[in-house]
C-alpha cells in the first residue's frame, strides 16, 4: 500500500541519515577574525570530581583520535612550524619541557612537525594573531579555573565557516595559566619515585600541543589513556608518552 510504501521510505531515510552523520568528520565551531580566518579556542580543564556511585569498569581504548581538520601546509616550513616560548612566570626547567612535548608529537611522524630549536622571548605572548606560535605563562581571561588553553587560527579555504579538512592552520599559541594554578616538573617523567602535587608542564604541553598538530579533545572515561583526553589532575604525568590513537591521528595528518 501507498502508507507501507512511506513508512518503508522513511526508514531508508533515517538509516541513511545516521549513515552520513557516522561518517562526516568532525567540525569545530570558530569564530571569524576576517572573512577568511577563523579562531577557535580549546580550555583545558581538570577532571571533575566523581559523585554518586562507582561507574561499572569497562576497557580502556587506546587507538582512538579526532581530527580537527585543518593542519600546518609543512611545504611552507623546510625545518618544521618554528614556535616561542615565554619561560617568564614558569619554574625553571619549563623550556625544556614544553620543546619535549613538541618533540613528543614530532617523533609520531616521518614529518618534521616542529623545528628543533624552538626561539626564546620573554615579550612574547598569547591570545592574538601575530606571526608567533607563542608558548607562554599568564593568567587567562575569562577562564580562570582552565589549566591551559590553546588558540588555532585557521585559513577557512572552503569558506563555510567551521573548522574542516582542506583548511590550513596559520598560527597557535599555548598560554599555560598562571593564575590559580601552580605548575611543577615531575623529574622522574612517568616513574613513581618522584610524585608532584601539582600540575606537571611537560604533561600539560604535550596534550596542549595535540591541538597544535590538529587533534581534537574526548571525554569518555575509557579514552582517559590517551594523550588527548580532555581532562587532567595534579600529579598526573601520563599524557607525556603518546598512545596508539594520538599517533595515528598524527600519522593521518601528516604521514609515517
Amino acid at each position: 500500500s501507498k502508507r507501507q510504501r512511506m513508512k518503508r521510505l522513511l526508514v531508508v531515510l533515517m538509516i541513511v541519515t545516521l549513515l552520513v552523520s557516522a561518517l562526516s568528520p568532525v567540525v569545530t565551531s570558530a569564530k571569524p577574525i576576517t572573512p577568511r580566518v577563523l579562531e577557535a579556542v580549546f580550555i583545558h580543564y581538570e577532571q571533575p570530581a566523581k559523585g554518586g556511585p562507582p561507574a561499572p569498569a569497562e576497557p580502556k581504548v587506546y587507538d582512538y583520535y579526532l581530527a580537527l581538520g585543518p593542519k600546518w601546509d609543512l611545504s611552507k616550513y623546510s625545518t618544521g612550524v618554528p614556535y616561542v616560548i615565554n619561560p617568564k612566570g614558569a619554574p625553571a626547567g619549563a623550556a625544556a619541557e614544553v620543546k619535549a612535548g613538541f618533540e613528543a608529537w614530532d617523533a609520531a611522524s616521518s614529518a618534521e612537525l616542529f623545528k628543533d630549536n624552538p626561539t626564546t622571548d620573554t615579550n612574547s605572548w598569547w591570545g592574538k594573531l601575530d606571526g608567533k606560535n607563542n608558548v607562554s605563562w599568564q593568567i587567562i581571561a575569562g577562564y580562570p579555573n582552565a589549566i591551559a588553553a590553546t588558540w588555532i587560527w585557521i585559513e577557512d579555504k572552503d569558506n563555510n565557516g567551521i573548522f574542516s579538512a582542506g583548511d590550513e592552520v596559520l598560527e597557535t599559541d599555548i598560554v599555560f595559566n598562571q593564575g590559580n594554578i601552580k605548575w611543577s616538573i615531575d623529574l622522574d617523567g612517568e616513574g613513581t619515585a618522584y610524585k608532584i602535587k601539582t600540575y606537571d608542564v611537560r604533561n600539560i604541553a604535550t596534550h596542549e600541543v595535540g591541538h597544535v598538530v590538529g587533534l581534537d579533545d574526548f571525554y569518555e572515561t575509557k579514552y582517559s589513556e590517551i594523550t588527548m583526553y580532555g581532562y587532567s589532575s595534579k600529579g598526573e604525568t601520563k599524557k607525556i608518552s603518546l598512545e596508539i590513537g594520538d599517533k595515528n591521528g598524527t600519522i593521518a595528518l601528516y604521514g609515517n
